[in-house]
């Protein structure tokens, strides 16, 4: 199990995970730094899958829009007004 905490910074998004330490995600490219040297390629591997898939470099780079768009309203409303 991964223990993640999420802290922005300035010009970096930091992760902390106890397998590895602290992960920096750069705001403008996405790339990853790593806070400990020498990790096992296989878990550093996991780790950036890991990132990717649950959403943190996205969040990162902002390409994460939290707002709904008018279609998704329009589409629960409808849901909503049928079910009543």
């Amino acid at each position: 199990m991964l223990y993640v905490t999420v802290t922005s910074m300035q010009a970096k998004y930091s992760v902390a995970i106890h397998l590895v330490g602290i992960v920096q995600i750069n705001h403008s490219t996405g790339a990853l730094s790593w806070d400990k040297e020498n990790l096992d390629p296989v878990i550093k591997s996991y780790i950036k899958k890991y990132l990717f898939d649950e959403g943190f470099v996205e969040h990162a780079l902002g390409m994460l829009d939290p707002a709904l768009d008018q279609e998704i309203n329009a589409l629960l409303d409808s849901l909503a007004d049928s079910g009543s």
